[in-house]
């Protein structure tokens, strides 16, 4: 079992917004006499770090990026209240900017501004990228960038990590080996829509139809245990591309990989729920082992995939 790192603190003053931005040096100049405010948090998976900020300043920020680690930025907040000066524009909820070592930031806050950052190593970034077309080069990371996709995926990117910020905010996390890297993985992905999907990205297709990427996919599942799969290692096996994954599942399924794999997970969690002792084991054990971290998220979506299932074959588990 693995027990997350969880610090949070608040902001009272224009000096405790140093340090926002990991491995960041800070310079900011106060726009108006009202002191910032708001609260900040930082959890550490060990190779994945998470920082929340929930802030009202009305500041001018410049800075450079110190740590050999990249960042991914978003914003979580709609209507925006921050000005970027690199894309010269007001960032938009979902839009995501990266750092690395070197890179220059310059920002204007000016209002309540909820944004996210993730950051990690370019070699642990790349290998989650791995069948995004570039994507996967430690050295595209290493280039600063932003990134704005549709409205639609922009809304998404926003609310899954609203989604994980609160729900990690709520206690200090104790997960399971599997749960932790599921975790890992959950931070990364929300802001790989908003790469993977930029609008000034060419269009890509498949010559092959969605119905025969997504049998290929089933087959190679078929073998694999579901609590170790990830979207990464089903675009290596099969040789798609995320885009082209995510296109063929929505025109087959109606549904997208994340959500099609996660429902496997959740049909072997039922599986091992039946068939277990509940003398020697829980459904918090088991939910972990199948990578389910969020307890609350996997009892409502258990419940509604099952109708009720949870209570009636796991009540002899609690």
């Amino acid at each position: 079992m693995h027990e997350l790192q969880i610090k949070k603190s608040r902001v009272g003053s224009i000096e405790s917004l140093h340090r926002v931005l990991d491995g960041a040096v800070t310079t900011r100049v106060p726009l108006s006499c009202r002191v910032p405010s708001g609260t900040l948090m930082h959890v550490s998976t060990g190779n994945v770090t998470l920082s929340a900020a929930d802030i009202w300043a009305h500041v001018r920020t410049r800075g450079g990026i110190e740590t050999d680690r990249v960042s991914l930025v978003t914003n979580l907040y709609a209507p925006s209240a921050i000005f970027s000066f690199r894309s010269g524009e007001e960032v938009l909820q979902g839009d995501v900017y990266t750092f690395a070592r070197g890179a220059d930031y310059e920002n204007r806050l000016a209002g309540r501004c909820r944004f996210a950052f993730v950051s990690m190593s370019a070699e642990r970034l790349s290998q989650q990228c791995a069948g995004y077309l570039l994507r996967g080069d430690v050295g595209f990371w290493e280039r600063p960038s932003w990134f704005r996709p549709a409205a639609a995926i922009r809304a998404a990117t926003a609310q899954a990590m609203r989604r994980i910020v609160e729900q990690v905010s709520r206690s200090g996390c104790i997960v399971a080996e599997q749960a932790l890297r599921q975790l890992e993985f959950d931070l990364i992905e929300p802001f790989l829509w908003s790469v993977v999907f930029d609008a000034r990205t060419p269009d890509e297709r498949d010559s092959r139809p969605g119905s025969a990427i997504v049998r290929k996919v089933e087959y190679w599942l078929d073998g694999q245990s579901p609590e170790k799969v990830q979207l990464v290692d089903v675009c290596r096996a099969v040789h798609v591309s995320r885009r082209t994954l995510q296109r063929a599942f929505n025109e087959t399924l109606g549904i997208g990989p994340t959500r099609y794999f996660t429902l496997k997970r959740l049909k072997a969690v039922r599986f091992e729920l039946r068939r277990s002792d509940p003398a020697t084991v829980t459904v918090t054990e088991i939910a972990g082992k199948y990578g389910f971290w969020e307890l609350g998220r996997f009892a409502r979506d258990y419940q509604r995939v099952f109708r009720g299932g949870l209570n009636r074959s796991a009540q002899h588990h609690r």
